[in-house]
């Protein structure tokens, strides 16, 4: 396995700069056999010293010393310049395979058109590890350590294949010896890291209290309530816990690992006992004596496991996992399935029949028969308590998910069998949580249909129909302005306006041709009066549109030309404001209760 993951990471290199990956290549054959070169070289220059004295540097024994001495300082001169040299094209080629692996985890992770598996924490655990979170080292930086251990490798090959010339023997027993040693604490390496793996769920825990306690998001409630402490103490105290049973398994090979280190030590000391004393029986010279001597000690670096390895079995842990996500993808897509297209849908009507669905992980169901007509071109209101599954009836209705049971048909197609990516396209969605962009105002809204992005006035356009273009006006860069505090020239925006942004998104995706308009708790950071007047001149905008609306604020649904009341996960009512209220029922009681909060609002 480990094998085939490092033969995939060159395969990655090449493709991502065969250029850096040619110059990385070829530096590390430099590097690896250059330090042989520098052994045989002191060599000769050892063996050229004992006949050159007394003879002066101008004899032929003197200029000998001098040829050697050159070759010394050539080589050691070129492996100087090639350490750096090496280390910065490695570096370069790390940051762009980095880079390309950042992208294929993005496509990986956002390949499927639900988003059941970004709810796994499996998958969140998984997506840590692609990306290094748990230990730092990514699979790009793995090419760094990799070119490193097979450098290091070269040169210990090199050394055994000087010390053939010695005892052929010799070679043979050290790369045994030095394969069982590098094969133990390899194995045992991995042995943490599946350790750490296994612990993905507690690690994301324990870097979520680091990020609290370290990023601006939480830093108000931080500071209000004093948490920064507790945040720190809660912190080492998971991370303790979480990597004990990592510090275990790494103490736990503590002997073996001596026990391995000390043959090994005993086997080169042997080796270089019989070559000092080869030396001193003038069976070979002194040259030879030096350069065999120093080849059993390079030759150790074959049983070395340092942190270059660690690091490389970490990188390659993070590719393999990220490869495993990249198979998943296929799987999910061909799963949600469905090929038909979605122009011009829906015409008529959107169906809910007999729709059951859970969430995974959960014994209960949300839905259980739910039945409801959704009429084209028509506005329509859900409202229910806390839990009644109005959320979930959107991100069904957009394909977030697909229904357990039953089936939802648009104009009488199973929605499971159109193209999830082409409906939608269909659909507009905002939701209550609906995301703030750093990015510029501009791009904000554009994200809503980003084929017609260059469109400045369609963007200005839905800007103005939801209210957000007075506010572009006053930032500081207008539509460039990136919204975000933490960035230059940025600016931040409260909740209602960042709403009136969200609406603006939502808008722009109509004009470029989505037929369902879905509004989950649209203007929740409104005040009443401000409320009114938005959705009044919504309702006028989006006029033939099938719109959907989700909110808890009567001033809001009343105003829809339909509602329905959604308990447990089924419709309870279902009319226009007028007959609901004069039927005195579930919506007409939790009207009321609201009415006479905000009476003074003109909502009665």
């Amino acid at each position: 396995m480990r094998g085939s993951l490092r033969l995939d990471l060159v395969r990655q290199s090449a493709r991502t700069s065969p250029g850096l990956t040619a110059l990385a290549g070829g530096l590390l054959v430099a590097s690896g056999l250059l330090p042989a070169a520098l052994n045989l070289a002191s060599g000769a220059l050892a063996g050229a010293v004992a006949p050159a004295v007394g003879q002066g540097m101008g004899s032929t024994e003197g200029r000998r010393v001098l040829l050697a001495l050159g070759a010394v300082t050539a080589v050691y001169v070129v492996i100087q310049v090639l350490g750096p040299l090496r280390a910065t094209v490695s570096d370069m080629l790390m940051r762009r395979i980095d880079g390309a692996l950042a992208t294929q985890l993005m496509r990986a992770v956002s390949g499927p058109r639900s988003i059941a598996h970004l709810e796994d924490p499996l998958v969140l655990d998984r997506v840590a590890q692609a990306q290094g979170a748990l230990n730092g080292h990514t699979a790009g930086g793995a090419v760094t350590y990799l070119s490193g251990a097979w450098a290091v490798r070269l040169q210990g090959l090199a050394a055994l294949v000087i010390l053939s010339r010695f005892r052929w023997w010799v070679p043979l027993a050290l790369g045994a010896g030095q394969a069982v040693s590098f094969t133990w604490r390899r194995r045992h390496w991995m042995d943490v890291t599946k350790v750490v793996f296994s612990r993905s769920d507690r690690l994301r825990q324990a870097d979520y209290l680091r990020r609290l306690a370290t990023r601006p998001e939480a830093a108000k409630e931080t500071q209000v309530f004093s948490l920064a402490g507790w945040f720190v103490d809660r912190y080492r105290v998971s991370f303790m816990d979480t990597m004990r049973p990592v510090w275990r398994e790494r103490q736990s090979g503590g002997w073996a690992a001596l026990a391995v280190s000390t043959g090994l030590l005993v086997l080169e000391g042997g080796a270089l006992l019989l070559v000092v004393r080869a030396g001193t029986s003038a069976a070979i010279g002194v040259g030879a004596t030096v350069v065999y001597a120093q080849a059993v000690l390079a030759s150790a670096a074959l049983g070395r496991f340092d942190m270059d390895h660690l690091r490389l079995e970490d990188g390659l842990a993070a590719l393999g996992v990220l490869r495993a996500l990249e198979e998943a993808v296929p799987v999910a897509v061909e799963r949600m399935g469905g090929r038909l297209p979605a122009d011009g849908l829906p015409e008529r009507v959107i169906r809910f029949e007999g729709v059951t669905f859970r969430y995974p992980g959960r014994d209960e169901n949300v839905f259980d028969g739910l039945d409801l007509d959704i009429v084209a071109g028509q506005s329509l209101a859900i409202v229910g308590t806390n839990g009644a599954g109005k959320t979930t009836l959107v991100k069904l209705l957009a394909r977030l998910y697909d229904v357990g049971g039953g089936r939802i048909t648009v104009d009488g197609t199973d929605l499971r069998d159109i193209d999830p990516a082409a409906w939608q396209h269909r659909v507009a969605a905002i939701f209550q949580d609906f995301v703030q962009y750093p990015v510029p105002a501009h791009d904000n809204v554009a994200f809503g249909a980003l084929a017609h992005a260059d469109d400045r006035a369609a963007v200005e356009t839905a800007a103005r129909r939801a209210g957000a273009l007075d506010l572009v006006t006053t930032l500081p860069k207008g539509w460039d302005t990136p919204l975000s505090r933490q960035l230059t020239d940025g600016a931040d925006l409260s909740g209602g306006e960042w709403q009136r942004i969200a609406l603006a998104r939502a808008l722009f995706a109509v004009s470029a041709g989505a037929g369902v308009l879905v509004l989950d708790e649209p203007t929740a950071s409104l005040d009443v009066r401000a409320e009114t007047g938005l959705y009044d001149r919504f309702l006028d905008v989006t006029r033939g549109v099938t719109t959907i609306v989700v909110s808890h604020r009567f001033s809001t649904v009343r105003r829809a030309e339909r509602i329905v009341v959604l308990e447990h996960g089924r419709v309870v009512e279902d009319g226009s404001h007028q007959d609901l209220v004069a039927a005195g029922g579930r919506y007409a009681s939790m009207y009321a209760l609201q009415a006479s909060r905000f009476w003074e609002d003109g909502d009665g």
